[in-house]
């Protein structure tokens, strides 16, 4: 479990990273910064995936890979690819929303899941990391809001679902969530 906390670790430091640079850096480096990160791990994606031998320092990264990661995609870029594809479809504050659920809420349904999970609803998704996503997604909404308003609630619920019923949820929570989004800020102007 040793891996695992390290892994939960950089996913939790590396959002709330991008979260205070999203405040700091205008949104033209911050488009830059996010590319640059994800050309730098795209690079690094292929060559560990193609030319393993050529890279130094595997005592330091090759142990925080799952074992279906080894000779695939690892979760940490499509990560970044959910959080470059919420930058380009939300706006500023929609983004750091749905930045803060998946940099927070996946992490603690990942540890309940291990610790207290009895109940499995999806391969290795248990029902009590479910729950721990959704009320940590609640609370995440709640803060950053103010306001706990009816389609604030089916955000929860569908970035939830995209957790349990998704194999690469790093992905699929921050693209659930930001069309849905889009599609309520749409949805709200109209009436």
């Amino acid at each position: 479990m040793g891996i695992n906390y390290c892994r939960k670790f950089i996913h939790i430091s590396f959002g709330l990273i991008l979260y205070f640079l999203s405040f700091i850096l205008s949104s033209f480096y911050f488009k830059i910064a996010l590319f640059g990160f994800f050309i730098g791990l795209s690079i690094f994606e292929f060559l560990r995936i193609f030319f393993f031998d050529l890279l130094p320092l595997k005592g330091l990264w090759f142990p925080l890979f799952k074992k279906e990661e080894i000779f695939s995609i690892s979760d940490a870029w499509f990560y970044l690819l959910g959080i470059i594809f919420s930058w380009y479809f939300l706006n500023p504050f929609q983004f750091r929303l749905i930045l803060l659920i998946l940099t927070l809420a996946d992490p603690v349904a990942a540890l309940v899941g291990f610790y207290i999970g009895r109940y499995k609803i999806y391969k290795y998704k248990t029902l009590e990391g479910g729950f721990a996503f959704l009320i940590t997604t609640l609370i995440i909404v709640y803060l950053y809001t103010k306001n706990l308003a009816l389609h604030h609630i089916i955000l929860c619920f569908i970035v939830t679902l995209a957790e349990i019923f998704t194999k690469k949820d790093n992905f699929w929570i921050p693209f659930m969530g930001s069309i849905y989004l889009r599609f309520i800020d749409k949805f709200l102007k109209v009436f």
